[in-house]
């Protein structure tokens, strides 16, 4: 574990290579979203995630703020250095200008990169310390690149700290987002249009007559094993391919017993159709891990469980905002969500890799905002046709 210090009297930055090193009331206690929390973290870190976060300590040496970063070794399909390169990541690989292994920075299998704390305590000055505690173990690890793949476009002074320091900056790509300011599940579907609020009930009715009922499961310990045969199969169904998920995952999930941390599930009887692990911190709820059978795959339950549940469960809970991904974003929009745009920064760290990112940066950020304008149209059209 490494130190420097900060400007701010009586503060400093530390490298933590596990969460455990902090108390999880500490550590949920600066939680920005559901993907923040503690349990989350230990659960990837036990089944085999190499951390490599930069605590802020106040002068008390209590937590006040964190910016989460993990060692990434293995190219997996979706990755920035498989999107980057497509058909010819492999090659680039071989030739050493790839961007793997990298140093990524955000919450463990996440779809978000958001850093722990107020924006006060994250000055730009701290930012630059972390940045530069992140490249001195990058490099001590021998890595290619830091990544730091989806940041909010309005993350300013993330964006300003990170150009001067070299990084190059792309468009990602846009998430979901429900603010949630209804006082009930009824106003809610009140809120939505004439068509939208057919469909809502239409999908209300449909589960009520399948006799499916829809819970969110706190204690994990008894279903651990149900989640993990359904997520593992609806992966191979979606994807081709055999899940890389830790076998253990879900077992250490459920051992963690966080208040924080439930699974949403649909089930028939006692069978399983649908799931999803939902996080929730900082007032902000993270959906993950969903799972779907074959016969409700994308279905009127699938509906069902991405956004009106979520809402209901949101507004009973008190959180005001779901993150819903950058997938399936018709209905979601359709259904209150809203779109909000994410950037990539990234910073080679050997000259092959600086010199593939010179390259593929600007042509990456080019494809990805003409692929982005051409969907918000194609959404613009389908919402008004």
């Amino acid at each position: 574990m490494s130190a420097v210090a900060a400007p701010r009297p009586g503060t400093s930055l530390r490298v933590l290579r596990s969460a455990s090193a902090v108390s999880r009331e500490q550590w949920d206690a600066i939680a920005r979203r559901g993907y923040h929390r503690h349990a989350w973290f230990a659960t990837a870190e036990a089944c085999g995630a190499e951390a490599r976060h930069i605590g802020v300590f106040d002068k008390s040496k209590t937590l006040v703020a964190l910016i989460p970063a993990y060692i990434e070794r293995e190219t997996l399909h979706g990755d920035l250095h498989a999107r980057w390169y497509g058909p010819a990541h492999r090659i680039a690989g071989a030739l050493g200008a790839g961007l793997r292994p990298s140093l990524a920075i955000g919450a463990p299998m996440s779809t978000g990169s958001d850093s722990m704390g107020s924006d006060a305590i994250l000055t730009d000055t701290i930012i630059e310390h972390a940045l530069t505690l992140l490249e001195e173990e990058a490099r001590d690890e021998h890595l290619k690149a830091i990544v730091w793949p989806f940041v909010d476009e309005s993350a300013v002074s993330i964006r300003e700290v990170a150009r001067r320091m070299g990084f190059r900056e792309s468009f990602a790509n846009s998430e979901a987002v429900i603010d949630v300011d209804w006082g009930s599940p009824e106003e809610y579907i009140a809120s939505r249009s004439k068509n939208v609020r057919r469909t809502l009930r239409n999908e209300l009715a449909w589960v009520h007559d399948q006799g499916i009922r829809v819970s969110w499961e706190t204690d994990l310990r008894a279903h651990a094993a149900t989640f993990d045969a359904l997520y593992r199969a609806s992966y191979v169904a979606r994807n081709g391919r055999v899940a890389a998920l830790a076998p253990q995952f879900f077992a250490e999930l459920a051992e963690q017993r966080s208040p924080g941390v439930r699974v949403q599930c649909a089930w028939k009887g006692a069978t399983l159709l649908e799931m999803a692990v939902a996080l929730d911190g900082g007032g902000a709820l993270d959906l993950c891990l969903s799972a779907q059978s074959e016969e409700t795959r994308n279905g009127l339950l699938y509906q069902h469980c991405l956004c009106y549940d979520p809402i209901r469960v949101a507004i009973a809970s008190g959180l005001t905002r779901i993150h819903l991904g950058p997938s399936a974003l018709y209905p979601k929009l359709l259904r209150g969500a809203r779109l909000q745009t994410r950037l990539t920064l990234v910073r080679g760290l050997t000259p092959l890799a600086r010199g593939a990112l010179a390259v593929l940066s600007p042509a990456t950020n080019a494809r990805n905002r003409a692929k982005h304008r051409r969907l918000v149209g194609k959404l613009a059209d389908a919402a008004t046709g």
